[in-house]
């Protein structure tokens, strides 16, 4: 009964994942590897699609792993409904239910072993400072404070996608000069020109307003499937938004383009525009989107951010496409009736 149902709550969603994955493991060692899996989001059981999946033997094994995320969401009698299944669950399934909340219907609740209900918390700052220069240093590699804070300012604040950026640059800086200290540049670096397509190279479309080309660069960004891709590629523009945001600042405040330029910051973290092709990046950007413009883009992006993590993946290039739109055709401005975007 003890492995029949998991509840695993919280916003730390990289910790969950990796408690999803012991899981997993622990029933393939006692049922074999070849277990069925199984994974739902609230929308889509409303016809109990979920139940089928956990009470049907499958042809090709005898036993099922079924999850459902985003549990929050779940109406009242999609709660009663798994109250009275986990009341008496079927011995050849799991069910783990995932939630970025602290909690869930009472129903669910009460009926999960209280030793299989966990909640991850957030790390602390200083918490995440330290895992990033832990994970290095087991690579044997060191990085400074400021390609820390770097790190933290272009990613999401969970071990999940920390660990999947660290790994990479870890990777590739053991090719190179692996006895040097990562440093701050080398993560903009990185970051801007490890992927042929990802918010660095989307950022300079929307500077252009070339709604097309940014949405032909948004499917080959989401073409790759991972999971973590869209959340990534709002925060990367969210990040060059605030840097495009400090330059109109200093524009707007009575400073030339190039001293603009030089005193560009992310948050108060200084963040100068050196390359050239940046500074075409940018100075394209100063020309389509003013101040008022690039505060309300910033909002938008924000709203995007949080719509992206609550919806199912299916609906996350329509909310990305919509955010194209609305940055490059209606410069941030909230639509005030359906409006859809046209070549």
């Amino acid at each position: 009964m003890s492995e029949r149902a998991y509840l695993l709550l919280g916003p730390e969603s990289g910790a969950k994942e990796q408690e999803l994955k012991e899981i997993r493991n622990r029933l393939r060692s006692e049922y074999g590897s070849e277990i069925e899996l199984s994974r739902f989001y609230p929308f889509e059981t409303e016809n109990g699609e979920i139940f089928a999946a956990l009470n049907n033997n499958s042809l090709f094994s005898d036993y099922r792993l079924v999850i459902l995320s985003q549990a929050e969401s779940v109406n009242a009698s999609l709660a009663q409904a798994l109250g009275d299944y986990l009341a008496h669950p079927v011995d050849t399934a799991t069910l783990v239910i995932i939630s970025s909340e602290f909690s869930v219907s009472a129903r669910i609740m009460k009926q999960v072993p209280r030793q299989n209900t966990k909640i991850f918390y957030d790390l602390l700052e200083n918490q995440k400072s330290e895992w990033i220069r832990t994970h290095f240093r087991r690579m044997g590699l060191s990085i400074t404070a400021d390609a820390v804070d770097t790190l933290l300012d272009l990613t999401e604040d969970n071990t999940q996608e920390l660990k999947t950026i660290c790994n990479q640059l870890g990777l590739f800086w053991q090719i190179g000069d692996k006895n040097r200290p990562i440093e701050e540049d080398d993560v903009q670096t990185y970051v801007q020109h490890s992927r042929q397509e990802d918010a660095f190279t989307l950022f300079p479309l929307l500077c252009e307003g070339d709604l097309k080309k940014s949405l032909e660069s948004l499917n080959v960004i989401l073409g790759s499937g991972d999971s973590q891709t869209a959340i990534l590629l709002v925060n990367g523009l969210v990040w060059q938004f605030r840097r495009l945001l400090s330059i109109l600042e200093e524009t707007t405040s009575g400073s030339g383009e190039a001293e603009a330029f030089g005193k560009a910051n992310v948050q108060g973290k200084a963040s100068p525009i050196r390359k050239p092709k940046d500074k075409t990046s940018y100075h394209q950007g100063i020309q389509r989107y003013d101040l008022q413009s690039t505060r309300r883009i910033l909002t938008l992006l924000a709203k995007a951010d949080r719509e992206i993590k609550e919806s199912g993946t299916e609906l996350t290039a329509l909310l990305l496409e919509r955010l194209l739109y609305q940055i490059i055709k209606r410069k941030g401005e909230a639509f005030s009736q359906a409006d859809f975007a046209s070549l």
